[in-house]
């Protein structure tokens, strides 16, 4: 798959009516500006400009060939397919063993926060 110059925004059209889009960038008559023009856009409003983004960015990833946010690439049903196994982490040669070692590289890290908008 061929790399494209590809730009995400959002615009709240209407008050509280916030749309993604996504823009592919064309030849400009001038190299001082960027010039974008449209490839794919929100069809509905969403209530903030966060939900747009994350909407917009999981375009982008359709577009690239990637599974959308949230959404396996391939869906497996209940019982179908293999489960994955964790992976084992094994200290490095004279390393200190005893201290607590992540069993992956995934990140782990959980944000929570009292704020309804979060």
């Amino acid at each position: 798959m061929a790399l494209r110059d590809l730009a995400l925004t959002v615009l709240e059209l209407e008050p509280n009516e916030f749309h993604w889009i996504l823009m592919e960038a064309v030849q400009a008559d001038s190299d001082e500006c960027l010039v974008y023009r449209p490839v794919d856009s929100s069809t509905r409003g969403l209530p903030d400009y966060s939900e747009a983004l994350i909407e917009g960015a999981s375009a982008l990833r359709v577009v690239q060939g990637l599974a959308p946010f949230g959404k396996p690439r391939a869906p497996v049903g209940i019982g179908e397919g293999e489960p994955a196994e964790p992976p084992v982490v094994r200290p490095a040669a004279g390393s200190d063993s005893r201290k607590p070692k992540p069993e992956s590289d995934e990140d782990s890290c959980l944000f929570t926060t009292d704020h309804s908008i979060l």
